[in-house]
């Protein structure tokens, strides 16, 4: 029930060689700076009956669309100006080729000319110049402009977005109404989207599989809350191995505590070494421990309290914070003595 794509309609396909270009790509090079302060008078000083083609692709809240104005006379004469839907699954690298293929498609029947296709997207010079090409989008792309090359002069030239430039601003426009329209072009889906597929699959499988099982003590200590809380760990604390790897601990109760280590037969007693009186389970140690209370307070403004409103009521860094400030965790397991006590 995953609904994966047959391999006829993924975008990710076998390599093929790109060997017999019949256009020519350039980007910023080196000097950026220098081939953006150049821009508008190399667009202005055109040959007259050159074809200028600007092309954009875009994604929005709306969904994916992508869009191309086509212009001679340095722009004072517009051919033809179009928008595209897309499927909402696509993303903007397929849409930026997409706009170059179409636009390709609707000059097919001109020859003889010199023509220009701007794009602000260097990652798709560099797909459709590349020497092997896995997308079949950018195959389909290729494949335009090698069409189009047989009978005309035919550049791909990056363009800087955002900075004004009549043509690119255009262009942006028509992909933004793209997002917007009916009927979408018939696309391959990106891996992304079946990563997607994927990835919600294998969450709908452990949310199943943690409601109906479960690790009893990371889901006593988690409650409902257990998204919030492991999206909070992720987002959070990956910098830091040592202060994941508390967490993970007094999640999972894997730990150096004794109650832990007793019951994997490294020592003789589960006791508390701070307190002696309670076994020292992460609940004690967090919630229960007089030895740390006024501890306690300082971090969850209460002196004793479940573990449970510890998780639901603070961020997983202030429960770290708490343990590390304690230091008895500091240690691997291996490195306590016959009592567990460090």
């Amino acid at each position: 029930d995953l609904n994966i794509p047959p391999k006829e309609e993924r975008d990710l396909s076998k390599p093929t060689l790109n060997l017999d270009r019949t256009f020519t790509v350039t980007t910023s090079g080196d000097d950026n700076l220098e081939y953006r302060n150049k821009l508008i008078y190399i667009i202005d000083n055109l040959p007259s009956d050159t074809i200028t083609c600007y092309t954009d692709g875009s994604s929005t809240s709306s969904g994916c669309g992508a869009g191309y104005i086509i212009t001679i006379d340095n722009s004072n004469t517009i051919l033809e100006e179009k928008s595209f839907k897309l499927p909402d699954y696509c993303t903007v690298f397929q849409a930026e080729l997409t706009a170059i293929r179409e636009a390709c498609t609707y000059l097919a029947n001109f020859t003889n000319k010199n023509i220009i296709i701007w794009t602000d997207s260097e990652s798709s010079i560099l797909a459709v110049s590349a020497l092997n090409i896995r997308s079949r989008t950018t195959r389909d792309c290729t494949d335009a402009l090698n069409s189009l090359g047989n009978s005309n002069t035919v550049e791909l030239r990056w363009i800087a977005a955002h900075t004004g430039l009549w043509g690119n601003e255009k262009a942006d426009e028509l992909a933004k109404l793209g997002t917007t329209g009916d009927s979408p072009l018939r696309c391959f889906k990106p891996q992304s989207y079946i990563n997607k597929l994927i990835d919600e699959k294998v969450t709908k499988l452990n949310k199943k599989d943690w409601e109906t099982n479960g690790h009893r003590h990371t889901k006593m200590l988690l409650g409902n809350k257990h998204a919030k809380i492991i999206r909070n760990l992720n987002t959070t604390l990956t910098s830091n191995r040592l202060d994941y790897r508390t967490a993970i601990q007094l999640i999972t109760g894997h730990c150096g505590l004794n109650k832990h280590l007793h019951t994997m037969t490294k020592i003789t007693s589960s006791a508390c070494p701070a307190c002696g009186h309670d076994e020292e389970t992460v609940s004690h140690f967090l919630g229960q421990c007089p030895a740390t209370a006024r501890l306690r307070g300082h971090y969850f403004q209460d002196y004793y309290i479940s573990v449970n409103d510890i998780f639901d009521y603070h961020h997983i860094t202030t429960i770290v914070n708490f343990a590390n400030h304690t230091k008895r965790l500091n240690l691997e397991p291996e490195a306590l003595d016959a009592s567990g006590v460090t």
